[in-house]
């Protein structure tokens, strides 16, 4: 696809509240483009993303799923193109990046818990150390969140005590509890066994239905298709189509789609 055509492709399947006059995406995306040496992972990516909707980015290994993720918490710094989060340039020279990462929480395929601390000590770190809260405030804010994925009566045992889908939802409320703007999830079942997934999507379908703004890659299509907002198919970094699941799954436009969703259904 050319960038022509790309920019088409994005800039015609905006979403249509914000057509409509809604004061501000959430996320936007704005040209970006992002190279690892000679190869272009991300090229003139243009997308906003409304508050409350979930986005899922499907597509092929490296297609550019995860590295646009990670722009958006600026993991990766896209090489052109800007990003915005309720209307602040985040790729702005100079922007304030340990501000920006405590609006955007992340949660990533490994869950990257500290083994020597229990479960309530990992959720509570951020907050005492970025947030400045007090402990007891960090302990309140931290059990209201492992409440909330169902995990508070395991809060004194350390990750290795815990399931591979338990120490996910860990994640999941540590990032929550540094109340996050957005929630951006990056294959975040693919390092669990199949009978661990699906109490770690529940609880991204529970965030869904709260008007949690998400983005999220991932292979689990039939969240996909039941809590999408919107569907994005990238491909070798070009955004090649976006639209409500079941236009997406059932009446793929392009032919790359089709051919991905025969070999992935």
């Amino acid at each position: 696809m050319s960038t022509a055509t790309a920019n088409i492709v994005a800039e015609e399947l905006l979403p249509a509240a914000q057509a409509a006059g809604h004061p501000q995406p959430a996320i936007v995306y704005s040209h970006i483009e992002k190279s690892f040496g000679r190869t272009m992972v991300l090229e003139d990516i243009s997308l906003s993303v409304d508050a409350a909707e979930t986005i899922c980015l499907l597509g092929p290994s490296g297609s550019g799923k995860s590295t646009l993720l990670r722009c958006t918490n600026l993991l990766e710094v896209p090489d052109h193109g800007q990003i915005s989060i309720h209307g602040q340039v985040i790729t702005d020279r100079g922007a304030d990046v340990d501000g920006i990462r405590t609006r955007v929480g992340m949660v990533f395929q490994r869950f990257n818990l500290f083994p020597h601390c229990s479960v309530l000590d990992n959720v509570t770190m951020a907050l005492r150390a970025v947030r400045n809260k007090r402990r007891d405030e960090a302990v309140a804010i931290a059990r209201a969140k492992l409440e909330l994925v169902g995990l508070d009566h395991l809060r004194d045992r350390r990750p290795a005590q815990l399931s591979g889908g338990q120490q996910q939802r860990v994640a999941i409320a540590r990032a929550l509890a540094m109340s996050p703007e957005v929630m951006l999830f990056d294959e975040a079942t693919s390092a669990l066994d199949p009978e661990l997934v699906g109490e770690v999507l529940d609880v991204m379908r529970d965030l869904a239905k709260q008007g949690m703004t998400m983005v999220v890659v991932t292979h689990q299509m039939r969240f996909a298709r039941e809590v999408a907002s919107r569907v994005v198919f990238l491909d070798h970094g070009h955004l090649l189509e976006i639209a409500p699941p079941e236009e997406f799954f059932e009446n793929p436009r392009s032919d790359r789609l089709k051919l991905f969703l025969k070999r992935v259904l």
